[in-house]
């Protein structure tokens, strides 16, 4: 009796699984990096408002005596702040719900 060789196909995952999650990986990996940049966006800007912080501190006197006021710095100062520490906190707690795997609640 004679044998005969049957051809197999194989692919990622043993049955084209792989091949169906491509995509699904490639959105991912690009929220990934939308993330990180947001991220590091948000770092700038604390370093920023550290910086005009800073700088207003320095120069407190000096725009006493000309007379200009820092309503508008101060308004710009707290949009920073709560705006980079909110999303650096957030972005902190994704990534050790990332790594660890345990969902991640603050309260």
């Amino acid at each position: 009796m004679e044998r005969r060789r049957q051809s197999v196909v194989y692919s990622p995952g043993g049955c084209g699984c792989g091949l169906l999650l491509l995509p699904v990986i490639a959105v991912s990996i690009g929220v990934m990096f939308a993330l990180a940049g947001l991220a590091a966006a948000a770092l700038v800007l604390l370093i920023v408002a550290i910086g005009v912080t800073i700088w207003l501190c320095r120069n407190r006197e000096q725009r006493r005596a000309d007379g200009n006021t820092n309503v508008g710095w101060v308004f710009f100062l707290i949009i920073a702040y709560l705006l980079s520490v909110s999303y650096l906190v957030f972005f902190v707690l994704l990534m050790i719900s990332a790594f660890t795997g345990e969902s991640v609640t603050v309260g």
